[in-house]
């Protein structure tokens, strides 16, 4: 049956979860962008002496740097966020970042890194430095046959879900902790003949968390696929996988599987699948054990703008299934998704995206195929609206042994005119999949750990130059019993202005207030400038 075909869409993740390696994964990742850049750099240097340097055929340059500067001043009436004593203190920030993407060469891909340096003045707490990293990339070293993939990122996460909840990362918030996530995966692909198509991979990632052992992991691991070679309605496919996890708290867990799937795609919108196979695994108990697993899968696919899909599948340490609803409209996008896998390092959930980075990257798909040219694109636009690229990623808290996590999400962004709404809904609930004794971190006194998020962003343009934005948040954590729990509320407004070509200016205040365990009530007021080049 011939097939009709449609381009693919490539929608790369903005975050890693995962990481391994003997060093500090830390240094790894910035050595890892390190790499990405000079390879970038070689790249454009080996395509200049073929003859195809300098910009692309669209008229873009095949390696686009921004470097930017940046300087934020924030007065705070309870830098350490405590409902006595509080601490005001006027906090400056000194921001030196970059943004590289290339689209091109043996190096494609994309990197963002900012060092902010924070003096605190009329206070006693210490200066501080805090790391920012994005970067995510493919390195072709064999064409068409031996590649490397690699990411890493550096983030504040909180450490604990019932700890001090803030919205600014610069505060003095002993429950922050900056956690570093690297990994690399090296990939061989080709044909057996003209009957079969083969990928061998192997993984490798380590998480390194600051001034702190809980949530340290490491991972690796290698699977290959051999699946039916060409194209056709009906094809089949045999995986084979292996992987290890360990925490530096104690918790080592391994999943080796076998399985085979068909696949049956009678036309361009519909696909549907069955798998079936054997698994052993200790992720329940730490006893290995064999068992059966089966799944399906089914997906509908009408447009480029339009995709529903289905799959699931059954593990003896508990379901993994992934349901989604995505449709764009010329300007906005509705999307919603319900996942539940096991989540234990190099394990993760697949959730939908939860920043205002994924959602405006998932709105821009259809104006900017290119996904680097994309990436770029929504930085710049988010600057110019005066919107957190990183907002909905601060209620992540770190990792701290394997974990079952069902996450659900509900996310509607409008471009309009003048005035552009996102707002999102979203739902975790991690689950315990080992004893108590065994687990560290939150689930040492929690059997699971449920969290809530509901929040909007309203930014309207007052003048082809400026733009005034209202952000409002609510964050919700339960344990097993009521009374742990906390909650935290915020809303900021902020007047947004472009000085020059490449020289954006913020003012802005902002009021939050959490309640439970801890409460506190905090208000602020900040200004920020900040120079690209």
């Amino acid at each position: 049956m011939a097939l009709k075909t449609r381009p693919a869409e490539f929608m790369p993740s903005r975050y890693s979860h995962q990481s391994s390696l003997a060093l500090q994964p830390r240094a790894l990742a910035m050595a890892a962008a390190c790499l990405m850049c000079a390879g970038a750099a070689w790249a454009q240097e080996g395509s200049a002496q073929a003859g195809g340097a300098g910009p692309t055929s669209t008229g873009r340059p095949s390696v686009l740097v921004e470097p930017r500067f940046g300087i934020m001043q924030t007065w705070t009436d309870n830098n350490r966020l405590t409902r006595t004593g509080k601490d005001a203190a006027l906090l400056t920030t000194l921001t030196p970042g970059v943004s590289i993407s290339t689209t091109r060469g043996a190096v494609r891909g994309s990197l963002d890194y900012a060092l902010n340096g924070i003096v605190y003045t009329k206070s006693d707490e210490k200066a501080r430095i805090q790391h920012s990293l994005s970067a995510k990339g493919v390195a072709e070293l064999i064409d068409r046959v031996f590649f490397v993939d690699a990411s890493a990122s550096i983030s504040q996460q909180a450490a604990s879900a019932f700890g001090v909840q803030s919205v600014d990362p610069s505060l003095a918030n002993a429950n922050r902790r900056e956690t570093a996530t690297v990994s690399v995966a090296p990939r061989l692909q080709g044909h057996i003949g003209s009957l079969a198509n083969f990928e061998l991979r192997a993984n490798t990632s380590a998480t390194n968390v600051s001034d702190a052992v809980i949530g340290d992991s490491h991972a690796n691991g290698a699977s290959l696929r051999v699946s039916r070679a060409g194209r056709a309605a009906l094809t089949w496919s045999v995986d084979a996988s292996t992987q290890k996890s360990s925490f530096k708290t104690g918790a080592q867990n391994r999943v080796s599987s076998l399985t085979g799937s068909l696949s049956y795609k009678p036309d361009i919108d519909w696909q549907m699948g069955i798998l079936a196979g054997r698994e052993r695994s200790d992720l329940k108990d730490f006893v290995l054990r064999n068992s059966s697993t089966y799944g399906a899968n089914l997906s509908w696919t009408p447009s480029l703008r339009t995709k529903v899909s289905a799959d699931f599948q059954t593990h003896e340490y508990g379901d993994s299934f992934s349901y989604n609803l995505e449709h764009r409209w010329s300007r906005s996008a509705l999307r919603f998704s319900d996942s539940q896998s096991v989540n234990a390092a190099n394990f993760q959930n697949a959730g939908a995206p939860r920043s205002n980075y994924d959602l405006y990257y998932f709105q821009f798909a259809s104006l900017i195929p290119d996904p680097a040219q994309r990436d770029v694109y929504v930085r710049n636009f988010l600057q110019a609206k005066g919107l957190s690229a990183d907002a909905l990623a601060g209620s992540a808290v770190v990792d701290t042994g394997p974990t079952v996590l069902r996450t659900q999400l509900l996310s509607y962004t409008l471009q309009g005119v003048r005035t552009t709404v996102t707002t999102t809904a979203s739902r975790s609930n991690n689950r315990r999949l080992a004893s108590a004794s065994s687990s560290s971190g939150d689930f040492a006194a929690n059997g699971r750990v449920l969290q809530r998020s509901l929040s909007l962003n309203v930014a309207h343009n007052l003048t082809p130059t400026s733009s005034a934005v209202l952000s409002v948040l609510q964050q919700d954590s339960e344990g097993d019993s009521a009374a742990q729990s906390t909650t935290l509320r915020s809303i900021s407004a902020s007047w947004n202005c472009r000085l020059g070509a490449r020289v954006n200016f913020t003012l802005g205040a902002r009021a939050a207030h959490s309640g439970g365990l801890i409460s506190y009530r905090e208000n602020a007021m900040f200004a920020n400038l900040v120079q690209q080049f």
